[in-house]
């Protein structure tokens, strides 16, 4: 038995269950990979020969490097809301059929604005991909073994971004030219994910809060093989109203949620898009390139261990040590001038060892703290939250670094960011392992994480 598999949980879980969930995971995983893939693509393209031949200049750089960011934050909100409103199952083919046209589209562009417009309409479908499959995915799970299959899904961005990275890394060592078909590359695993994607039935869990049990109760029996709704019976009815994430019930929830998922992916975001150039500042030269696909690989390992843990451990273990040692390790490496090249370097990578462990909860909390009817929506908004946070980091740091101090004092501003985000989490962050989502988005007072005060279902 493979520790961490739906049988190290829940030995009753039949066999058509665990057929449908492995399904259900590649094909949100599947977006997740897109996601990773495509950034680092992105970032690839722009270390080529894209910046000369586009004849792009510093604001432009900027502003394309957060394209996708900018997107995503439009897409998170709007279509996260659409998303609860109509279902999960019609936007989670449309999302993804956008993603490919415009990722066919960026092999021909020619001018700067082309390349940001189109990954601005990429980021929406992100945005919306992230609101809709990983809700999906965890209204299906079973409570004991939810974190370790949605944590699946942020294992996935980052092999995707480590594969995208290794393929621009060769591609711009040894064929910078070809920069485009580093950006054509993406719409492969688009093609993959939209096949797998074919026929996946809509949310049990959203279909009973809005009403539709008989629905959710055929949807159940076709794909998991069971009779009855069992816990999700308990999922109350309720109207999609964006205005309860911001009802005094859920307020701390939305705050928290885009809050630590912000100082999570800001430092990431911007740190490993200029990974080249922060690596050859501390000194590592010629083997930049090679440094950042080796820290993009212990981010993935870090994400690895953690998804190994996290139904094991819970979710506070694994946010808010890491968090801090973010902290501690960018602040020690913005030192760099005063310390050996090797002590930084080490930094850095210890860094992202340490994110790659708390990242894969951006994957899991959000989805666990609001409640169906809003659920999208409330990760549509995370989600934008952390992108903007993100977009400011990627389109601030080259002039930080140009105009206000270079690369280390980046790296002190990243380094408060990410201990601003380990006392916030401390504060707020709620221990939802092996609850039931109606049990963590209804019945936990945020006013009093952790000590199980209730709240309304209808607040």
């Amino acid at each position: 038995m493979v520790a961490g598999s739906p049988e190290a949980f829940d030995p009753e879980l039949n066999k058509s269950a665990r057929r449908f969930l492995r399904r259900l995971t590649a094909a949100t995983g599947g977006g997740m990979f897109i996601d990773g893939f495509f950034y680092a693509t992105f970032a690839a393209a722009l270390a080529g020969r894209a910046k000369a031949e586009l004849h792009i200049d510093t604001l432009w750089l900027g502003l394309i490097s957060s394209a996708v960011l900018i997107g995503t934050f439009f897409g998170g909100i709007l279509l996260g809301w659409l998303t609860d409103k109509i279902g999960r199952k019609p936007m989670f083919t449309i999302d993804l059929i956008i993603f490919l046209v415009c990722a066919v589209a960026l092999f021909f562009v020619t001018e700067p604005w082309m390349f940001f417009a189109l990954g601005v309409i990429i980021g929406l479908s992100v945005g919306a991909d992230y609101s809709i499959g990983s809700p999906l995915l965890g209204e299906f799970t079973p409570a004991a073994m939810r974190g370790n299959f949605l944590g699946v899904l942020e294992i996935l961005w980052n092999v995707g971004y480590v594969i995208a990275y290794f393929i621009g890394y060769m591609i711009t060592t040894y064929s910078p030219e070809s920069w485009r078909y580093i950006l054509l590359s993406s719409a492969v695993p688009a093609i993959v994910s939209l096949i797998i994607r074919h026929g996946l039935p809509e949310s049990p869990r959203w279909l009973v809060s809005k009403g539709r049990r008989d629905e959710a109760i055929a949807i159940l029996k076709e794909s998991m093989g069971v009779e009855n709704l069992g816990a999700i019976d308990n999922e109350p009815e309720s109207s999609t109203r964006v205005s309860v994430l911001f009802s005094r019930a859920y307020i701390r929830r939305t705050l928290f949620s885009g809050g630590f998922w912000s100082a999570i992916v800001l430092p990431y975001f911007a740190a490993t898009f200029f990974l080249p150039e922060i690596l050859r500042s501390i000194g590592l030269g010629a083997g930049s390139l090679i440094g950042a696909l080796l820290g993009t690989i212990i981010a993935l390992v870090g994400a690895t261990v953690s998804w190994y843990l996290v139904d094991r451990v819970g979710r506070r273990i694994l946010l808010i040590p890491p968090m801090f040692a973010c902290g501690v390790f960018l602040l020690i490496a913005s030192l760099y001038q005063h310390m050996p090249m090797v002590i930084a370097a080490i930094c850095v990578f210890a860094y992202l060892f340490s994110y790659g462990i708390m990242s894969i909860l951006t994957g899991i909390i959000p989805e666990e703290v609001f409640p169906s009817s809003v659920r999208a929506t409330g990760v549509g908004v995370s989600t934008a939250m952390s992108r903007a946070a993100a977009a400011i980091g990627t389109f601030g740091l080259p002039l930080v670094t140009t105009y206000a101090g270079g690369t280390s004092t980046v790296l002190i501003i990243l380094g408060v960011v990410s201990l601003g985000g380990g006392f916030l989490s401390y504060a707020w962050c709620p221990e939802t392992k092996g609850k039931d989502l109606t049990e963590t988005s209804h019945q936990v007072d945020p006013h009093s994480y952790g000590r199980g005060q209730k709240v309304g279902a209808a607040a």
